[in-house]
């Protein structure tokens, strides 16, 4: 006789499976738009819901990985499913990408040449990994402020003559 929440769990991994789809969809969409970047990156994106995230392989030129090409991790960092294609070899950073996804800092990262960054979706964190280390990004800057955080720093007051004047880089 089965077990009772068989129908359930089966009803959970086909909602899973149908937001790992629609994440791989989503990531394709923001690498498809990205420019393409001196140095292989990844970047990956989480699944809603989930302790899941899909994350694509090193490539200098995003705009050309497909769906069948990315893998999907554990935020543990085991991987889940391989790429589909069976040409890809998952992102050498993906143990990094778990790390960022298990802290809870991001629902995207994006990573190139050592750095990793965080941010709330795919293109902004191809944005932001597009960017020199260490520069502010142009399009963040506060209206007046002359000062940038330092990097990696998010979300920090900034402190200036005026003591009610905060600044994120959010």
């Amino acid at each position: 006789m089965p077990h009772p929440s068989a129908p359930q769990d089966r009803a959970d991994a086909a909602v899973a499976q149908v937001l790992i789809a629609r994440t791989r969809e989503q990531l394709c969409e923001a690498c498809a738009t990205a420019s393409a970047l001196p140095s292989p990156a990844a970047v990956s994106a989480r699944v809603d819901g989930t302790d899941l995230f899909v994350i694509t392989p090193d490539a200098a030129d995003l705009s050309s990985v497909g769906p069948s090409q990315t893998s999907v991790f554990g935020i543990d960092g085991r991987i889940v499913s391989a790429p589909w294609d069976r040409r890809t070899t998952p992102s050498s950073a993906s143990s990094e990408h778990a790390g960022i996804h298990r802290a809870g800092a991001g629902r995207s990262a994006a990573s190139c040449a050592g750095r990793i960054v965080h941010a709330p979706t795919p293109a902004a964190a191809l944005r932001a990994i597009a960017e020199p280390a260490g520069s502010p990004p142009a399009d963040r800057a506060h209206p007046g402020s002359r000062t940038s955080l330092p990097p990696g720093k998010v979300g920090e007051t900034h402190h200036t003559t005026d003591p009610h004047h905060t600044r994120s880089t959010q």
